[in-house]
């Protein structure tokens, strides 16, 4: 089983859940706008309660918050990390 996986970051211009979907879209398909994934962000996470969590990116890593994305694994932290993990 082949493991993909990505790394970004977010900031104050460019928020934790923004970065998130970018990240995604990335995955699924370069090639896609954010209108044609199979599914919402919503569906797994609140974005506006994730990107209250994580502010502008600055902190010290200190906090961790992981979940799954249909099928993906994301940790993000409050230093602005994102990772986003699947199997193929």
């Amino acid at each position: 089983m082949d493991v993909t996986t990505l790394e970004l970051r977010y900031d104050d211009e460019r928020p934790a859940s923004v970065a998130l979907v970018d990240g995604l879209r990335t995955l699924e398909d370069p090639n896609a706008v954010v209108d044609e994934l199979e599914f919402t962000l919503y569906d797994y996470v609140d974005p506006e309660a994730l990107d209250a969590l994580l502010a502008d990116g600055s902190g010290d890593g200190d906090l961790v918050v992981s979940f799954s994305v249909d099928g993906y694994r994301v940790i993000m932290t409050n230093a602005g990390r994102v990772r986003i993990r699947t199997h193929e």
